[in-house]
């Protein structure tokens, strides 16, 4: 009964701990789920949804680990700082060395964009280096794309144009495969840019006009107004005004951003002013204007003004250039107060993450806290479990030793024989046996041997509280019986102790091991040990008989 306590105690703990991870980890996973599957399309609402996760680093570590690479996809793909996003090189680790291929490639992806945003470029090259390994025998065709679209423009950045656009290329073709046409049409975008910059412009305006065919084949209209507008750029860009205005004219009509319309107005006032017809670059910077009362941005609002001040000084209106360049003015300052609000509140969001962050390793500390005093309590519950048992294990073998003793000294006691000098009948006589096996008797009830209330304590009281043995008189006793044999033996075998020469006595006199235990107060794997002994001082083989060897002895003497 006690021992099933303690596995029940055992086992309860252990169960209590599984469950709560387990109910821990039903109600997150399905969050995660969610937020992975808004990654591509809406990467805010999915930050949103995985901080309703409250202290994630109580997780256990695979899904913690799991939540914080979706995390930082998602802030990377929602324009945030990732920057001090270090634990990815650590989740990059993990997943490699549980050979967890896709997840250590897009762990080390990501380890490579911490490294890409910290502008160390040459162990983001590694990174993603390693990642196109991971990616080897992957039909991960997407992240592929992204690999190589990274190391693009790591070369882009670096004016390493021709590198640029073998890796633009690739990217290309794996998100083609992998039927992602807005990352496709991107990397169509950036190997004209690479062509326009090395003054290719055939080769640059071929690549345009194929991602926009893409956004007009698959309906894209963020895309199909963005790439017009491009277009009317690169137009403006090289001296084609006609080209330039259709294109801009072209995206106004796609443009659902009323930012953007503004910016394409403002854009198309710029075409005219560069061709020195003042008049319409005025009308399209009203529109633009009007587009602003809509959304209001300082950017675009001080490139109206600029335009507009240059056209009226121009023209000769020097007061109507002043207003407008004061308004102008207005709105720089403004984006530099802007821009200082921005630095401040970052540093006051990245000091409040890294409070929250202190707060949550806190959280997790006291937890785990709390989870080792308890595993400590179970442990110690389970000690004491385990020595309570060992106590009554102990109590229960030496019952059965104090019963087989009983039966042995009822059996000495029914061989006595009076007239009889025999080394049996001494021992008998000199323990005293026939009287505390009928003071013994009466406590070997079925009952008392089920129990054992008051067996082991009688057992003790009467065998050895009363009448001790005295070893010097039954050795007396014996060795007069055996005409001094056992002293021959005691003077040929120094080496033996005297617990051991008792045994060995005991042995020479036809004694049991069951009966030797009785007299010698000792366990019977005791005697057991003790003959064993005797054997390996005696050069007795390991299973030899000790009695004959003992005769043989003191017949050759």
């Amino acid at each position: 009964m006690t021992k099933g306590l303690a596995l029940i105690l055992i086992v309860t703990g252990f169960l209590f701990f599984g469950v709560s991870c387990r109910f821990q980890a039903q109600k997150v996973e399905p969050i995660l789920e969610r937020a992975e599957a808004l990654l591509e399309t809406h990467p805010d609402s999915a930050l949103v949804l995985l901080n309703e996760i409250a202290n994630p680093q109580s997780l256990r570590k695979s899904m913690y680990y799991h939540y914080f690479l979706v995390q930082i996809q998602a802030k990377y793909k929602s324009d945030q700082d990732i920057t001090a996003d270090s634990l990815v090189f650590k989740i990059r680790d993990y997943y490699a060395d549980k050979n967890n291929i896709e997840k250590a490639a897009l762990a080390t992806y990501y380890s490579g964009r911490v490294y890409q945003e910290r502008k160390d470029y040459e162990k983001a090259l590694e990174q993603f280096f390693d990642t196109n390994q991971f990616l080897k025998e992957s039909d991960n065709f997407n992240l592929k794309g992204l690999c190589e679209s990274a190391i693009g423009r790591i070369y882009y950045d670096q004016l390493l144009k021709e590198k640029a656009i073998t890796h633009f290329k690739l990217a290309k073709d794996y998100f083609h495969q992998a039927q992602n046409y807005k990352n496709e049409i991107s990397e169509s975008n950036s190997i004209g840019s690479c062509l326009l910059m090395m003054d290719k412009k055939d080769s640059a305006f071929a690549q345009y006009n194929e991602a926009l065919a893409l956004a007009d084949k698959h309906k894209i209209e963020n895309l199909q107004s963005a790439l017009r507008q491009g277009l009317g750029v690169a137009y403006r860009e090289v001296g084609n005004w006609e080209v330039a205005e259709k294109y801009f004219k072209e995206s106004t009509k796609y443009s659902t951003d009323s930012l953007n319309s503004a910016k394409l107005a403002a854009n198309l006032a710029g075409i005219y002013q560069q061709q020195e017809k003042n008049d319409s670059a005025i009308v399209y910077l009203q529109k633009a204007l009007s587009y602003m009362l809509q959304e209001e941005d300082n950017y675009v609002a001080a490139t109206i003004y600029n335009k507009w001040s240059t056209i009226e000084e121009n023209k000769g209106n020097y007061r109507e250039a002043l207003d407008k360049y004061k308004l102008y003015s207005d709105y720089v300052t403004a984006i530099f107060d802007e821009n200082k609000n921005r630095v401040v509140l970052d540093i006051e969001a990245k000091y409040n993450f890294q409070l929250i962050e202190n707060q949550n390793k806190q959280l997790l500390i006291d937890k785990q806290r709390i989870l080792l005093l308890s595993l400590t309590l179970l442990l110690v519950l389970a000690l004491l479990i385990l020595l309570v048992l060992r106590r009554s294990v102990l109590k229960e073998r030496k019952l059965k030793d104090a019963e087989r003793k009983i039966y042995r000294m009822q059996e000495m006691a029914r061989s006595f024989n009076e007239k009889e000098n025999s080394y049996r009948n001494v021992l008998i006589r000199h323990f005293d046996i026939l009287k505390k096996a009928a003071l013994l008797e009466g406590y070997l009830k079925e009952d008392e041997k089920r129990t054992g209330k008051n067996l082991l304590r009688k057992f003790n009281d009467v065998v050895y509280g009363q009448k001790e043995l005295d070893w010097n008189i039954i050795y007396d006793a014996l060795n007069t019986t055996s005409n001094g044999f056992l002293a021959q033996l005691k003077n040929r075998f120094p080496q033996l102790d005297d617990s051991e020469f008792r045994v060995c006595c005991l042995i020479f006199v036809d004694f049991s091991n069951t009966e030797i235990a009785l007299v010698l107060n000792y366990r019977l794997n005791t005697v057991e040990v003790k003959k064993s002994t005797i054997r390996k001082k005696l050069n007795i083989e390991s299973r030899g008989n000790i009695r004959d060897f003992l005769i043989e002895t003191g017949q050759c003497s």
